[in-house]
C-alpha cells in the first residue's frame, strides 16, 4: 500500500515526550540576549558552527560531484580507446575454431575446448554488460517511515505483535537457509522466496474477508467517516456475498450482512444491480432469527437504493414480506410516550397493564375458543400445539400454520437477540416503502396523471395493506406517524382507492396524536379530506366545507375551512397552540375534549391490538354529543357578537363524531 504511494514521507516528528533541548534553549537565549553570558557566548558559538559546517557540506558535495561527473567521462573515453585496440587486435572474423586449428567434428571440438581452457592467456576478452542506472518507481522511504508506525485500518492492521512476528519469521527462514547452504557441498544454493509465507497468530481472530477486516471496517461505518477505504468495490462485495452463503453460523452470516450493507450504501453506483434481491427476500420470509432479520432489512434498506433492486423486489412479493412485519410495532410497549396524552393515554395504559388478554385466537388442536394470546402462548409452551397447528384469528384471509403468522413465529418460535427493537424495525420498513414508492411516480414529467396505477402503489393501497400502514398510528410513536403521512401522501396522491380511506379509521386514528410534529399530517388532510365517499348518493348535497369533509364530524367547521382556506401549514400552526379569533376558535381544551371522545369511540379497539396485531378496525355510525359545539360557540359568541360584520363562515349547533 505505502511502496505504491506518491505520498511525500513526513520530514517532522511530534515530539510526544516532551524532551528538553538544551541546544535549542541555549540558541533561543543567545539570540534574546537572555540567560547566562557563558551560555550566550556557547550558543553564538554553537551556531556560527552551525552555518560554517552547512557552508562546508555544499562546497565539498559540489567538488565531489564535479570531480566525479569528470572522472566517469575519462573513464569512458578511456574505455573506448581499449574496445577499438581489441578490434583491430582480435579481427572481425574472430572464432574459437581458427584459435584451436581443430575441424567442426564434436570430438575435435571438445578437444580444441580443453586446450584453449588450459591456456587462459589465449581466451578471448569478453565484455561485461555495462551496469544500468535503474531508478526504482517504489516509495520506500514512505515504506520504511510507516514500518515502524502502528497502524489500524480496515485493510492494514500492524503494531508490535506483528513487527516481533515478521522478525521471528524472517530469523527462523535465515537460520534454515544457512543450514541448507552448509549441507550443499560447494553447489550453488538459491532462496525459495516464492513460497515464504508469515503466519501472524495475533491477527487469528480477525474475521478478514478479500483485503479487509470486517471489525474496523463496520467500526469506521459507525463514525460517520465519509471517506471510504474500499478500492475494488465489486470485488469485495462479491467476496461478501460469497462467504455469506457458504457459512452455516448466524452469526457470520449476520456480520457479512452488515459489511454488504455497508459497502453496498457507499458504493451502490459502482457496483450496479445485485442480481439475488429476491433470494434475500426469501431469506427474510424463511428465516426465525431475529438478528437475521433485522440484517436482511438493513441490507434491503441499501438494495433498493438501485432502481433495478427496488424492481427486482417488488416483483418478489417484498412489499407483503414488510407489511407482514409492520405490526409488529404494536408489541412494543417501552416507547417514549408523548406527554399530556389526557384520557386517550389512560385508556392505552390500561390496555397495556392487561395486554394479551383480548381473546381472539383459535387453533385446530381443541373446538373452544377464542383464547388469548397469552393462553395460546401457555399451550405452545406446554407443547399442546406446535408450529404445524393451524391457527386463525380476525384480520387473517383463512386458517394458517402457526409458524406461518408472522407475530405468532416472531413472539414463540423465533430466537437469537434482536438488533432493533418493533419501533426501529417498523420506521426502517416504512423507510424501505418510501424509497420504492418514489421510483413510482403517480404523475409523468408534463402532469399527466399515470394509468395504470405503479404496482408498487396498487398492493400497498389495496384492503389488504392499507389497514395495517394506517393502524400503526396508534402507537403514537411521533416517528412512525410522520413516517406513515408521508407514505400515504404518496401512495394515495392520485389514486382511485382514496376516497375510501375513511374505512380504515385513519381520520380518528391521527385526531388522537398528540404530538408537535402534524405539517406531514396536515398536508395529507389536506389532500384527502375533502375526497372522501362518507355519504350516500341520495342524500342532500351541501355547499359548507365541513359538510364536504369527513373532519366535519371530528373538528369545528372553522378549524375545517381555516385547513381548506389557508393550507396545511396554517392549520398545523393553529392546531398545535391557542387561538381565540373570529376566524378560528381552537385550544388545548378542545383538543383534550375531541381526544376523549375519539378515545371512548374506539375503547373496545385498541385493546385488541395488543393480542392481534391484524385486527381490523370496524366502521360504526358516527357519535354525536353536543358539549364540543356549546363550547365552541360560547367562545364563538363572545368574540363575534360584538362585530357582526367578522362572523366566519361556519356556524355549529353541535359536533358530530
Amino acid at each position: 500500500m505505502y511502496l505504491h504511494s506518491d505520498d511525500s514521507t513526513p520530514t517532522r516528528e511530534v515530539d510526544r515526550l516532551n524532551v528538553r533541548d538544551n541546544l535549542k534553549m541555549a540558541i533561543t537565549d543567545a539570540e534574546s540576549n537572555r540567560g547566562n553570558v557563558l551560555l550566550r557566548a556557547a550558543g553564538k558559538g554553537l551556531k556560527q558552527g552551525k552555518e560554517m559546517a552547512s557552508k562546508t557540506a555544499e562546497v565539498v558535495g559540489e567538488a565531489t560531484a564535479k570531480y566525479t561527473d569528470e572522472a566517469w567521462k575519462a573513464s569512458e573515453k578511456y574505455m573506448e580507446l581499449a574496445m577499438q585496440h581489441w578490434r583491430q587486435k582480435m579481427g572481425s572474423e574472430f572464432n574459437l575454431n581458427r584459435l584451436t586449428g581443430s575441424s567442426d567434428k564434436a570430438g575435435n571440438a571438445a578437444a580444441a575446448t580443453d586446450r584453449f581452457t588450459a591456456r587462459p592467456q589465449d581466451r578471448p576478452i569478453v565484455l561485461r554488460k555495462r551496469r544500468q542506472r535503474i531508478r526504482t518507481t517504489l516509495n520506500w522511504q514512505l515504506f520504511y517511515y510507516m514500518f515502524e508506525r502502528d497502524h489500524e485500518k480496515p485493510d492494514l492492521i500492524w503494531n508490535l505483535k506483528t513487527r516481533q512476528e515478521l522478525q521471528e519469521s524472517l530469523e527462523s527462514e535465515i537460520r534454515q537457509f544457512v543450514q541448507d547452504r552448509e549441507l550443499g557441498g560447494g553447489n550453488l544454493i538459491s532462496w525459495n522466496f516464492a513460497e515464504f509465507t508469515v503466519d501472524y497468530k495475533s491477527l487469528g481472530d480477525e474475521i478478514k474477508i478479500g483485503d479487509y477486516f470486517l471489525r474496523i471496517l463496520l467500526l469506521e461505518d459507525r463514525a460517520d467517516n465519509e471517506e471510504s477505504p474500499i478500492n475494488r468495490s465489486g470485488e469485495f462485495f462479491n467476496d461478501l456475498y460469497h462467504r455469506f452463503l457458504l457459512t452455516p453460523k448466524t452469526e457470520m452470516k449476520c456480520l457479512c450482512l452488515q459489511a454488504m450493507a455497508v459497502v453496498y450504501g457507499r458504493h451502490h453506483q459502482d457496483i450496479g444491480p445485485f442480481n439475488d434481491t429476491k433470494y434475500i427476500v426469501q431469506m427474510l420470509e424463511r428465516t426465525t432469527d431475529r438478528s437475521e432479520r433485522d440484517r436482511l432489512l438493513l441490507f434491503l434498506n441499501k438494495l433498493v437504493l438501485h432502481r433495478d433492486n427496488a424492481q427486482a423486489f417488488t416483483r418478489a412479493n417484498g412489499m407483503r414480506a414488510l407489511v407482514d412485519l409492520l405490526p409488529l410495532a404494536h408489541l412494543h410497549t417501552k416507547r417514549n410516550v408523548v406527554n399530556d396524552q389526557s384520557t386517550a393515554i389512560d385508556t392505552q395504559a390500561e390496555g397495556e397493564k392487561g395486554e394479551h388478554r383480548e381473546k381472539e385466537w383459535y387453533h385446530t388442536s381443541a373446538d373452544t375458543g377464542p383464547i388469548s394470546l397469552s393462553e395460546l402462548s401457555r399451550l405452545f409452551e406446554e407443547k399442546q400445539i406446535s408450529p404445524r397447528t393451524k391457527v386463525w384469528a380476525q384480520g387473517m384471509e383463512g386458517w394458517k400454520l402457526l409458524q406461518q403468522v408472522p407475530q405468532l413465529k416472531w413472539t414463540l418460535i423465533a430466537k437469537g437477540q434482536a438488533v432493533m427493537n418493533e419501533s426501529e424495525m417498523a420506521s426502517l420498513i416504512l423507510d424501505i416503502l418510501n424509497v420504492v414508492c418514489r421510483f413510482y411516480p403517480s404523475k409523468d414529467e408534463d402532469g399527466a396523471i399515470i394509468r395504470p396505477l405503479p404496482k408498487v402503489k396498487q398492493e400497498l393501497s389495496n384492503q389488504s395493506h392499507l389497514p395495517h400502514l394506517v393502524q400503526l398510528l396508534l402507537t403514537f410513536e411521533p416517528v412512525l406517524v410522520e413516517k406513515v403521512a408521508t407514505l400515504l401522501h404518496v401512495v394515495l396522491e392520485d389514486n382511485p382507492r382514496l376516497p375510501t380511506l375513511y374505512l380504515t379509521g385513519y381520520f380518528f386514528f391521527v385526531l388522537m396524536y398528540m404530538g408537535s410534529n402534524v405539517l406531514p399530517v396536515g398536508r395529507f388532510l389536506a389532500m384527502a379530506h375533502s375526497k372522501q365517499s362518507f355519504r350516500s348518493e341520495d342524500q342532500e348535497r351541501r355547499t359548507s366545507a365541513a359538510a364536504n369533509s369527513i373532519l366535519g364530524q371530528m373538528l369545528p367547521d372553522a378549524m375545517v375551512a381555516y385547513l381548506t382556506n389557508h393550507g396545511p401549514e396554517k392549520f398545523a400552526e393553529i392546531f398545535l397552540g391557542e387561538f381565540d379569533t373570529p376566524e378560528a376558535i381552537w385550544n388545548n381544551e378542545m383538543r383534550k375534549f375531541m381526544i376523549q371522545k375519539i378515545a371512548y369511540h374506539l375503547a373496545d379497539y385498541t385493546p385488541r391490538l395488543k393480542s392481534n396485531v391484524r385486527a381490523l378496525y370496524q366502521v360504526r355510525e358516527p357519535i354525536q354529543y353536543e358539549c364540543l359545539g356549546m363550547l365552541c360557540n360560547r367562545i364563538f359568541r363572545s368574540l363575534v357578537l360584538p362585530h357582526p360584520a367578522r362572523v366566519p363562515p361556519f356556524s355549529g349547533a353541535r359536533a358530530v363524531l
